[in-house]
Formats: structure tokens, sequence, C-alpha cells
């Protein structure tokens, strides 16, 4: 099953995206995993409230294009510089709609992994201040909107902002997979 998941999960991303030309350039992994009941949760982690940018929130790991990095070298750097997350622990398998933040007008391309579960993070005390996993399941159920646009609460965590951009985007793109239709 598992297997037969990921593909269909691979089928409904986008094959191939670039950095914009116009904006300052940044990259996240939206880490999935399944665990042993076959079930999808996606990695997220709490930025540290030290960092100058984006302190506090509940994010993707990622962070702004060194030199010529693409989407992907970029998100597996930061993915490892944060949390751990070893290169070849990583099976990448497509990108999201890229997405600008509001504030700081940053172009950031999502690019979607599986990582084993469980994962031996070793999250950057500088950066992080937790790790935080959450069930596809769990994140449909708390989804809401507010005058800003779609927000999640699971528990103490809100994800809001470009993070609940580029979770509503997956979670549009897995639902047909994850929630099929009742044949009639």
């Amino acid at each position: 099953m598992s297997d037969d998941l990921v593909r269909r999960i691979r089928e409904a991303l986008e094959k191939r995206v670039e950095y914009s030309c116009s904006f300052k350039n940044a990259s996240v992994l939206v880490p999935l995993s399944i665990n042993s009941k076959r079930e999808l949760h996606v990695t997220f982690i709490k930025r540290s409230s030290k960092l100058s940018l984006h302190g506090g929130d509940v994010a993707f790991p990622g962070g702004l294009r060194e030199g010529n990095e693409d989407p992907i070298e970029t998100a597996l750097r930061e993915a490892w510089e944060e949390l751990g997350i070893r290169r070849e622990d990583v099976r990448v398998l497509g990108f999201l709609t890229p997405t600008v933040t509001r504030i700081t007008m940053i172009h950031i391309v999502p690019v979607v992994g599986l990582i084993p579960m469980p994962y031996p993070f070793r999250p950057n005390e500088n950066e992080v201040t937790e790790v935080i996993q959450i069930s596809i399941s769990d994140l449909y159920r708390n989804q809401f909107e507010n005058w800003y646009g779609k927000y999640y609460k699971c528990g103490d965590h809100i994800i809001w902002g470009a993070s609940a951009r580029i979770l509503t985007n997956l979670l549009e793109r897995l639902k047909p997979i994850i929630m099929p239709r009742a044949s009639p």
C-alpha cells in the first residue's frame, strides 16, 4: 500500500519548479512520513523566538537560497542544518506551487520529500525549539479560516501565513488520494 500511496502522491505534485527572477528566493522541505499504521504525517519545526525572521512560528524546515542552488539543494541543505535530516534519507517526490511571503516578499519553493519514520532528528538549538509531527487526518480536521486566510490549529500549535498556504496546497492535492469519493 505505501508504494502505491507514494506513487499517487508523486503524480499529484509538480514535476519541476524554478526560482523567481523577481524576488529573493528560498526553499522549504515538506517532509512526509508514513508510520507503521500506514498513516501519512507531516513534519514541522517551531522556529526559535530568537530568530529575526518569523521567530516562534510553526514552519517547514527551509531558508534562503545560497549561491546557485536549485530549490532541492536549498531545501535539503536547510533540512540538514535545522533538523539533521541527511540528504540520502530524503526521497524527493515533487514540488508544490510556490508562494511569496507577504511581509518579507520572499519567493518560496516547497519541495515535497518522504523521510523514514521514526526519524532521529537532531534539531539545531539556535534555530529550532521543537519538532512537530502531525498526521494528515488531524490537519484536515483542524482547518480554520479568518480574514487573513486558512490556518491550522493542532493542540497548542498554529500554522498560518506562508506555511498554511503551502500546507493548504498539499492537502488539496492529497485529498483525492487520502479521501477518495465513495462509489455509488
